[in-house]
């Protein structure tokens, strides 16, 4: 049995998922700061503790794990057909009206960069990116890719290839046609079987791109997120399946320092 460590006042829906986890299923539970994840440094560095929380509270137990931090995994190249678009590495000083998104994982969220538009007339969650990415040196490399207009999008969550759970994260009407399940199925076998550093566990967020040419447009790769720093959908997959694919790629991770 493994001790869930949940970072102390952090409270989006992964942390209330672990408690009721553990609740369940009597897991120990420890909560704790970024900064005092140095007194649990034994129990990371075994694999015993699961650390939950910000994507800094578990970058932060990987490096006190002797962990190194896996390389981002968002656009694999062995998927790059499935993605349907251009989706480039270019220097943040160049961009001028784009998609952007960091080749860190999570340094911030991926948003529409329009160089023209006034930062006073952005919503507070965009003009957080806004600020992150214009704080990036000019010659900072960053994802670029067109401008796209997307329908239904759903993340798909995986584990030891199989299909775990899924559910839509858009805004879109209930009636839109979501990603046919086997073309799904397609970018996971293509996934599993041609890329020797698949992860154990991770997501699949994948949507209708909408051409204005098709009535409901088809079926495109948005991205591939690694468990380690896996956000959980609610309705998507079950608590215990959620937190179970976290800890086995923390054990996949240990297991391979």
């Amino acid at each position: 049995m493994f001790t869930i460590v949940r970072q102390k006042d952090f409270s989006p829906i992964e942390t209330r998922v672990a408690t009721k986890y553990a609740l369940l299923n009597d897991n120990p539970v420890i909560t704790t700061t970024i900064r005092e994840l140095d007194l649990h440094v034994d129990g990371l560095r075994s694999g015993d503790y699961l650390p939950i929380g910000s994507v800094e509270f578990v970058r932060r137990a990987m490096r006190l794990a002797g962990i190194q931090e896996p390389l981002n995994i968002t656009y694999p190249s062995v998927l790059r057909h499935f993605l349907k678009r251009n989706v480039e590495q270019r220097i943040a000083g160049s961009v001028f009206h784009a998609f952007v998104k960091p080749i860190e994982t999570k340094s911030f969220t991926g948003f529409v960069f329009d160089a023209m538009q006034d930062p006073q007339t952005l919503d507070e969650f965009t003009s957080e990116q806004h600020e992150a990415f214009m704080s990036l040196p000019a010659d900072h490399l960053v994802w670029v890719s067109e401008v796209m207009k997307w329908s239904a999008e759903c993340r798909y969550y995986v584990r030891d290839g199989k299909l775990l759970g899924y559910g839509r994260y858009d805004d879109g009407p209930d009636d839109w046609p979501e990603p046919p399940l086997d073309f799904v199925q397609q970018i996971i076998d293509t996934y599993e079987s041609r890329n020797l550093n698949t992860p154990i566990a991770y997501s699949l967020d994948i949507g209708m791109l909408d051409w204005g040419e098709l009535e409901w447009g088809e079926p495109a790769l948005v991205e591939v997120n690694d468990a380690w720093a896996l956000g959980f959908y609610k309705g998507t997959l079950s608590d215990k399946d959620y937190i179970e694919m976290l800890y086995a790629r923390w054990q996949q991770l240990i297991s391979t320092r």
